[in-house]
């Protein structure tokens, strides 16, 4: 049985102003599709032909799974559909230089490496698995990469009380381990307590990986506070000590509210975490969320967005971060919802870019918010 903490230190700050609006950025919006794969529910970006600029991957809910290539935009197949997710990675599982793509169902498409858009792309099957979440990361430290997936709990037939530990042993041959969890959605693999492995972080829960990744006693939940079931997870020095905090959002289910909180980390292995509230009620439609210096500062920003289904206006914003988390500028650039929004420089500029689309409804072009600084 996975050991829960004793202790918990859990301070929550009621800051006043702690929240402005503004924003002193500009962004070009660019239409990479406006009529993409239907139901845009997998968003990946990564350099998947090898020229130096970062390209576009979206899976359609049922298919098909394509790639855009920077900056014509134009569309490669890479699969007609059969993976059953809500999430998608880009990372090199077969250790040959290019970005593979990983989808829940659960299945990796192998790069063929050659940057043509019609070569054929081989699939293989990991496991038979549902997935909702889906993240990549050397859990082991044996140079390869491994899978770590979770289903949902906000509907019916809920399994998002287990997170799924896949660790390669050959690029088609998995180990498998199933760690029980609250339930809930989101995760993140970080490095949480800097000890040079990842760990796994959810709602609220992290789980410190301590070495032996296929022994499910090995694992250690810690709790770092009391949140939403369903959340987006980011994890990164938020005040600059040097320390990895923990950011949540709340992600399901509309019509119901909670909270947008940074938790910073005084020290994450005796479960010592300091709550900021950076929005004290928002709907629970938050289905995205990143971390990433827009600004040039120094200081990580978060960037989020509410899903369509929302009380309108459905914003997809970035948070400043001002003076290490003390206060954060609200930036709005669009009214008309997002979700899984990834951020990567798309254009080489050293500037962070912006990639999402609705996961449904009427309103599905696949949208880059190129950032052009101040």
């Amino acid at each position: 049985m996975i050991c829960r903490s004793l202790v918990i230190t859990f301070l929550v700050l009621a800051l006043s102003g702690f929240l402005a609006m503004g924003g002193d950025l500009s962004f070009e919006r660019v239409v990479v599709d406006e009529e993409g794969p239907q139901d845009p529910w997998a968003k990946i970006l990564a350099d998947i032909d090898g020229d130096g600029f970062v390209d576009v991957a979206i899976g359609g809910r049922k298919g098909p799974l394509v790639w855009y290539h920077f900056p014509d935009w134009k569309k490669a197949p890479v699969a007609d559909g059969g993976y059953d997710t809500v999430d998608g990675e880009a990372g090199d599982i077969d250790g040959d230089g290019d970005p593979d793509l990983v989808l829940g169902g659960l299945y990796w498409y192998e790069n063929p490496g050659r940057g043509g858009y019609q070569e054929s792309w081989k699939v293989h099957q990991i496991a038979e698995h549902k997935t909702h979440d889906v993240e990549l990361a050397d859990l082991d430290n044996d140079g390869d990469l491994d899978v770590i997936t979770r289903d949902q709990s906000a509907f019916s037939d809920p399994k998002g009380n287990e997170l799924h530990v896949w660790v390669q042993e050959t690029p088609r041959s998995w180990g498998h381990a199933t760690l029980s969890c609250a339930h809930g959605e989101g995760i993140r693999v970080a490095d949480l307590d800097g000890d040079q492995d990842p760990d796994i972080v959810i709602n609220g829960f992290w789980f410190e990986n301590r070495g032996k990744v296929l022994d499910v006693e090995n694992w250690k939940e810690h709790k770092i506070a009391d949140y939403h079931h369903s959340s987006s997870v980011a994890v990164g020095d938020v005040n600059g000590d040097g320390k990895d905090d923990l950011v949540l959002v709340p992600s399901e289910l509309r019509g119901e509210f909670s909270r947008i909180a940074w938790f910073a980390a005084v020290d994450a292995r005796e479960n010592r975490w300091v709550e900021h509230v950076i929005e004290p009620e928002v709907e629970t439609v938050y289905h995205s969320l990143q971390m990433a210096d827009m600004n040039g500062d120094g200081l990580p920003d978060l960037i989020t967005a509410e899903m369509h289904q929302g009380v309108d206006p459905d914003e997809v914003m970035i948070y400043l971060n001002q003076k290490g988390g003390k206060s954060w500028d609200k930036q709005i650039l669009s009214s008309k919802g997002s979700h899984g929004v990834q951020v990567q420089d798309v254009n080489g500029d050293g500037r962070p870019d912006i990639m999402g689309a609705n996961w449904s409804g009427p309103y599905q072009p696949i949208e880059l918010w190129l950032n052009r600084g101040k």
